[in-house]
């Protein structure tokens, strides 16, 4: 089931259910504009008995970068339903990588599938070679499967392409139930080389939706560029709404598990909340990010769980 950048509309249907149409200019730009800093973030509310609490409020968040009070600009509350794509890197750069992955391929459906969740497995190399190797499915052995049938082969890294497939597969799927939670999870090492679509084109698509790319990024294993890598990497989150989780340059199964763990805590919240940082500057740094709720009406005290930190790029 090969995407290729000269597939009509209705091989794309067939195998994406959306359109995939290009024009003559679409994407020669490929010079990023940078733009205000907006940080979106999922939280976790937790009543005194450690249950999700589901009746917050906007005016009950209080959420502080580097210890300043933002703005909230953005709310929104998600059922605890899934609709998630993974989507992996099989470029000959990902090699390790993946053979380490291949051993506990059973950790995604593990951590992923529960109750009504959905998962579709896409592996990726150049534009031409975007496969789905897994229907959506709730059943963790396909899963385990779609991931177990993947192969690395030689190309250039279309990264951008991959998740602008991804991104209107799961948009169309997402018109039918707004309230559940629709996400990306990108396994790659963040050298983008080749792809079709643009970085603007890419994340324009996310602009007014919910929709969340994560990324369990290998960066630092990149065999070109690892400051390029890394710096992809948390751009793509940031102006999706995501986060990444980097790997160290060696690394176990442990920590791929860790930081798989992690990504599933923040798919589990119910609420997302965003803003624009009262920081513009693209500095590079390390941003903590802490978040208050306010007692309920009768003293009810409640815990917000929120990601630990962001980095914004130096321009």
């Amino acid at each position: 089931m090969k995407l290729t950048r000269i597939f009509s509309a209705l091989c794309l249907i067939c195998f994406f259910s959306v359109s995939f149409a290009f024009s003559q200019d679409k994407g020669k730009d490929k010079k990023f504009k940078q733009k205000a800093v907006v940080v979106k973030a999922n939280v976790a509310v937790l009543d005194k008995d450690g249950k999700l609490a589901n009746d917050i409020k906007l005016e009950n968040f209080k959420v502080f970068e580097d210890g300043v009070e933002q703005k909230l600009t953005y709310f929104a509350q998600k059922e605890p339903i899934l609709n998630l794509v993974l989507v992996f890197d099989n470029t000959g750069s990902m090699r390790k990588n993946l053979d380490e992955i291949y051993k506990i391929s059973s950790v995604f459906g593990d951590l992923f599938l529960s109750d009504k969740n959905e998962v579709s497995v896409v592996r990726f190399v150049g534009s031409d070679t975007i496969e789905i190797t897994q229907e959506w499915t709730s059943s963790k052995k396909n899963v385990k499967e779609g991931i177990d049938n993947m192969y690395v082969e030689g190309g250039q890294s279309a990264i951008l392409d991959a998740v602008y497939l991804s991104a209107e597969t799961v948009l169309a799927r997402e018109k039918e139930i707004k309230s559940k939670r629709y996400a990306i999870l990108l396994i790659s090492d963040g050298e983008e080389r080749d792809s079709y679509y643009n970085f603007e084109q890419t994340t324009a698509l996310f602009n007014g939706t919910d929709l969340q790319v994560f990324l369990l990024s290998f960066a630092e294993t990149a065999p070109k560029d690892k400051k390029d890598a890394r710096i992809f990497s948390h751009l793509l989150t940031l102006e999706t709404g995501g986060t990444v989780y980097l790997m160290p340059k060696k690394f176990t199964q442990t920590d791929i598990i860790d930081n798989l763990k992690k990504i599933a805590g923040e798919l589990r919240s119910q609420y997302i909340v965003g803003y624009i940082s009262t920081n513009q500057n693209r500095d590079g740094s390390t941003r903590k990010l802490t978040v208050q709720i306010t007692d309920g009406e009768k003293g009810e005290k409640r815990q917000g769980i929120i990601r630990e930190s962001f980095v914004v790029p130096k321009e």
